[in-house]
């Protein structure tokens, strides 16, 4: 769980927000700084080309001012070419002359430049403008095009600069700018997570005691700091340590004492009550009812008492499993053979007839017994034992065609003196105090493994109680009886 929940944590949104906040800014940055960067080497792209398209503008109309009105066509066309040919293009652009008579003059052609701006150039005499013109490819290349009448000689003028390598330049410039701001924005994270994690390591710290505490270690205490604002934290926070063992301690050497001090009187009444089985045929009915009444209860409260020493055992940590190892078929059969509910059904994938485990076989037998016991009073009886085998576990499964347990109630059951909420109308003088399933827990988790109870997988209404143990492993494979 916590592996695949990692990015919901405090940590994990602190470094998104770092990386959030640092993509915004480099974003910002990149994209303004791009804005004026291109804005910049156009400007500076169209004040060049219109300082040289004047001194060009100069010179054509100077020169064409300098034809005799009387000159032949062989005359006029000889200055044309040689005035085109004389023009200075230092950035490369590309020029046309349309003199009053005679076809156009230069590398550009009199279709390439549209009729809307030649229109335009004819009514304010100069112009300039951006466009877009498609190659043969099917490329578009923007193009800045300055366009000029001479009124007094009936001439016009253009001048066209390509500006496919400004393009290539703001491209460039793209690309860097992109590449630097997700530079910007893992920097950010990784800055973030290294922020957060430095500034998040004290509540890490908490965290880590506070799992040591709930695992049951209560010698866990956090270590003093010289942070005034950390300090008030560790202090609280050991002091509420102290105080949850100091209780916890107490509670186990009541639950301890309660229980020895039960005994004696339980083991008195138990002869008394022997005393008069003995001579029940001398006994008035009422009195053989009442007798049995007793015994009953006398034997709820030797399991209470059993019950309780168990877990104060388990509480001191004075429990050591005697493990063995057994054929688990052959175990659940005389386990149920032996329960209150013998005509169970024991079911498994043929592969694992012959399916050993390592365990504590007395701790087992208690796990199951109280299972079914459980299905007896809540659920009329355990239907079915299903086991199989996954990977270097076992999977014990005790099903039954009761109401089933609440999903709310499905953590809680097994903690002590607790039973499902639904119960309180159903139960009877035999429901016990809630201890049955919180010893399958703690059994099942000395052995390494969990339970849990789910619905019936069958469709069926019921619930289905789970264990989940290690296979465990033995040098001799050897079958022993299993109780």
């Amino acid at each position: 769980m916590a592996g695949t929940s990692w990015w919901r944590g405090l940590l994990a949104r602190l470094t998104l927000a770092y990386a959030i906040g640092a993509l915004l800014l480099s974003t910002i940055v990149a994209f303004a700084s791009f804005t004026i960067a291109q804005n910049r080497l156009l400007e500076t792209e169209r004040s060049n080309a219109q300082e040289q398209f004047h001194r060009n503008a100069l010179q054509v109309r100077t020169d064409l001012a300098r034809i005799p009105i009387d000159a032949d066509d062989e005359t006029r066309e000889a200055v044309y070419s040689k005035l085109n040919q004389d023009l200075r293009r230092p950035n490369g652009s590309i020029s046309l002359l349309l003199p009053p008579t005679g076809l156009g003059r230069g590398l550009l052609n009199e279709s390439d430049i549209p009729d809307s701006f030649k229109a335009a150039v004819l009514e304010n005499l100069i112009v300039d403008y951006l466009y877009e013109n498609k190659s043969q490819a099917g490329t578009a290349t923007a193009n800045y095009i300055i366009g000029i009448y001479m009124e007094d000689l009936g001439a016009q003028y253009f001048e066209v600069l390509n500006l496919a390598e400004l393009e290539a330049t703001t491209a460039s410039l793209r690309q860097i700018l992109l590449a630097t701001a997700i530079a910007a924005s893992l920097a950010g994270a990784g800055l973030g997570y290294y922020s957060a994690r430095r500034a998040l390591a004290p509540v890490f710290r908490v965290s880590n005691a506070a799992q040591a505490i709930a695992a049951g270690d209560f010698r866990t205490r956090l270590d003093p700091t010289v942070d005034p604002d950390l300090a008030v934290l560790s202090r609280s926070f050991n002091d509420m340590v102290d105080a949850l063992e100091a209780r916890i301690r107490r509670d186990e050497r009541f639950a301890s004492d309660v229980s020895h001090e039960l005994r004696s009187p339980l083991m008195t009444l138990t002869a008394s009550v022997e005393v008069l089985e003995r001579r029940r045929g001398s006994l008035p009915e009422v009195a053989q009812r009442a007798v049995d009444l007793l015994r009953q209860d006398l034997t709820r409260f030797e399991r209470l008492v059993e019950d309780l020493l168990e877990i104060s055992r388990m509480d001191a940590g004075a429990v050591q499993l005697q493990l063995s190892h057994f054929r688990l078929n052959e175990f659940l059969i005389n386990v149920i053979a032996q329960s209150r509910s013998p005509e169970t059904e024991l079911a498994h994938p043929d592969k694992d007839n012959a399916l050993f485990i390592t365990a504590d076989k007395r701790r087992m037998a208690q796990v199951l017994t109280n299972l079914i016991d459980n299905a007896q009073k809540y659920a009329s009886g355990a239907t079915a034992i299903r086991y199989r085998r996954v990977g270097d576990r076992v999977l014990i499964m005790v099903e039954d065609n009761g109401p089933g347990v609440p999903l709310s109630d499905r953590e809680r059951i097994f903690d002590r003196f607790s039973r499902a909420s639904s119960d309180a109308g159903r139960r009877s003088r035999d429901s016990g105090v809630g201890l049955g399933l919180s010893l399958v827990s703690e059994h099942v988790r000395l052995h390494g493994g969990r339970v849990w109870v789910t619905e019936r997988t069958d469709g069926k209404q019921g619930a289905r109680f789970v264990v989940e143990l290690p296979v465990g492993e033995h040098d001799n494979d050897t079958e022993e009886m299993a109780i």
